[in-house]
């Protein structure tokens, strides 16, 4: 046999004693499951189809489900009854056991709710779940129903009460002296197997860096104006134009332009073909020439070449805004900045960035836009061609991100091989010194992409969070994408708005009476489940388990990525005391004309009001880079204009919106 033995069958309970009963059919389970070897758990999902032609989309969603390895590491259980229960005891009486490797204490369960009119109890792991392990859901007798009696096993099912089986006794001995009323087994999926394979697959592609044809290099003090061409409609091509402030970065000499070869893994629908996960990842055949800009420090060059940070942009943004922001700090550390426009950013691919010198001269180079008409109304938004959110597609943004991720390998690749700027025969880039810098969703998928990359030294992440469905679902700035989407289910139960009813961490049992909020909370749990592998809370314990420096950065109250699901990765990645809190609420009590989402306050650095709390941020990223030790933001200047200290390591990580 192929694939590991799994036991899915335990002892029967007997007859129960006419009290409250745990129904069969507790989620996730190995009973919805099956064998197929070509998978790294040796299980791939199997759950049952609905009515496809009365609800197509579903059945879609299931059947790209049933593609996966196993259950999500971030799964919300489920557990029924025969009648109702105290809600109370579900918080004691719900436990998850880890079944491979060493014994490990129960994980309780948080995120609590009890749907009154199915006597059905939902909830979320206290913490995420190792990937490709096996579990058991737990039900002890610690639930009790509302006269105090405890809830009994339903006859004729299985329970796990017996340690005649091995998996058994260690459920049994982790809950003693609870007795267990119910369980299922089940095993999380191989989240990160995907990228780690585009990785050595990358070994056949060459990067084959190319400097720009003609004029490579562009001093600043030559140029009087930078301008964005942004091709904005396609069938007739649309622009507009953009001028780019680079005037105002100090201490960056000059602007480098090249290219390098990366392969595409997404198909025509913007999504990515599953195949199993232990089998080997072919190279596409699509190969993109992926443009990049290296913005140079006016310092002179190391023998080994500058230290590189590549810099990732945020969500609608592009290589030539948010990381020119940063280049100024970094480049007084000495660091040259590299970008790449992310998949489905840039605008369209006939955009061109216009460089016009003193003398009046303009010289046009290929900006490098990766949008797309996607929907095919003739427009190219800053970010169309990566989200990929509809009635009919729930992919999201978690095939975009891997492929920008294999980009970014590729590019560290290219830089490995020696990059020569100027063609002087000489390596401008250190091979050897590549660190990242990542802003929102450059935080998103900088995650990711520092999780997989040894060769990333360090890496700044700054107002990123998971899951993205959580991000969604929780902020304000993207809950129209939420509201698209539930419109495309016929889901929507406020009017035209949704209300999930779930509750945060660590609140108290949810008391469902919200009609419509089940289904709603079951159809982002599917999202989520459907990104994981593309998704960075599921990266985040690689990087606690490679020890890679990592420095965190959110703002209180964020309205575009919001606390609880910057909590959420930091905490993956049991990095809290490497993370450091922009205390937005402080600075606003000094100044309330700042805008009330702090969520680009790294790189704000065109207010007065602003510019001090920017350039503390990247500052302190800066050093952090260099040097491998996390400096104190706070300053004279910072107190003298707020009044107090605006940046704190968190006692507790914030899990409020």
């Amino acid at each position: 046999m192929c694939c590991r033995l799994i036991f899915t069958a335990v002892l029967l309970a007997g007859a129960a004693s006419g009290g409250v009963t745990v129904r069969a059919g507790l989620f996730p389970s190995e009973s919805l499951t099956i064998e197929d070897c070509a998978q790294k758990t040796g299980r791939r999902v199997n759950l049952p189809l609905p009515d496809c032609e009365a609800r197509p989309a579903d059945c879609q969603d299931i059947r790209r489900l049933n593609q996966l390895d196993g259950f999500s590491p971030n799964a919300r259980l489920r557990v029924g009854f025969s009648a109702p229960v105290n809600p109370e005891t579900l918080k004691d009486g719900i436990r998850l056991v880890a079944l491979d490797g060493a014994p490990a204490d129960p994980i309780p369960v948080n995120q609590v709710i009890w749907d009154p009119a199915t006597n059905t109890a939902f909830a979320k792991p206290d913490r995420l779940l190792d990937q490709q392990r096996r579990y058991a859901l737990v039900v002890t007798d610690a639930v009790r129903d509302p006269a105090g009696a405890a809830v009994e096993p339903e006859p004729g099912v299985p329970v796990c009460g017996t340690e005649t089986l091995p998996d058994c006794g260690r459920v049994v001995e982790a809950v003693t002296p609870r007795r267990v009323v119910a369980a299922s087994l089940f095993t999380t999926l191989s989240a990160t197997a995907w990228l780690e394979r585009a990785r050595i697959a990358l070994g056949g592609v060459a990067p084959g860096f190319e400097r720009r044809a003609g004029k490579s290099v562009f001093s600043f003090s030559e140029l009087s104006a930078v301008t964005l061409r942004m091709q904005v409609g396609a069938n007739p091509s649309q622009f507009e134009d953009f001028s780019l402030p680079f005037s105002l970065i100090s201490g960056v000499d000059r602007i480098a332009f090249g290219s390098y070869r990366s392969p595409s893994f997404l198909d025509q629908g913007q999504t990515i073909a599953a195949i199993g996960t232990a089998e080997p990842l072919e190279i596409p055949a699509t190969i993109n020439q992926v443009q990049f800009h290296a913005l140079v420090p006016a310092r002179e060059k190391p023998a080994a070449g500058y230290p590189v940070v590549i810099t990732g942009h945020g969500f609608t943004d592009n290589r030539f805004a948010g990381p020119s922001a940063l280049a100024g700090s970094l480049a007084g550390q000495g660091f040259a900045v590299v970008a790449i426009n992310a998949v489905g950013h840039g605008y369209g691919p006939e955009t061109k960035l216009a460089l016009r010198d003193k003398s009046g001269n303009t010289t046009e180079v290929d900006g490098g836009g990766r949008g797309i008409d996607f929907n095919g109304d003739g427009k190219i938004e800053a970010q169309e061609g990566c989200l990929v959110l509809t009635a009919q597609a729930t992919a999201g943004l978690g095939d975009c991100l891997r492929q920008i991720v294999v980009d970014l390998m590729q590019l560290v690749r290219a830089i490995r091989a020696g990059v020569d700027l100027d063609g002087d025969g000489q390596t401008d880039l250190d091979p050897d010194r590549i660190y990242y810098a990542g802003i929102s969703l450059g935080a998103i998928y900088g995650t990711m992409f520092s999780a997989v990359e040894p060769d990333v030294r360090a890496a700044v992440l700054n107002v990123g969070g998971g899951s993205v469905a959580d991000i969604v679902r929780l902020g304000r700035t993207y809950h129209s994408y939420g509201v698209d989407f539930l419109r495309g289910r016929a889901l929507l139960n406020r009017g035209d708005d949704f209300d999930d009813a779930w509750p945060l961490r660590d609140q108290p049992v949810k008391i469902l009476d919200t009609a419509g909020a089940v289904e709603i909370q079951e159809l982002f749990e599917r999202l989520e489940w459907l990104q994981a592998q593309g998704d960075p809370l599921f990266f985040a314990p690689l990087l606690k388990t490679a020890a890679k420096p990592v420095l965190w950065l959110f703002a209180k109250g964020d309205q575009s990525v919001p606390n609880p699901a910057s909590s959420a990765l930091v905490r993956a990645a049991g990095m809290r005391e490497t993370t450091w809190l922009y205390r937005h609420d402080l600075a606003r009590q000094a100044l309330p004309s700042l805008d009330e989402n702090p969520h680009t306050y790294m790189v704000n650095v065109f207010s007065l009001q602003t510019l001090p709390v920017a350039l503390a941020a990247q500052q302190q990223a800066a050093g952090f880079l260099a040097t491998g030790e996390i400096g104190n933001p706070n300053s004279q200047v910072l107190r003298f204009l707020f009044g107090n200290n605006l940046f704190e390591v968190p006692e507790a990580l914030p899990e409020s919106r």
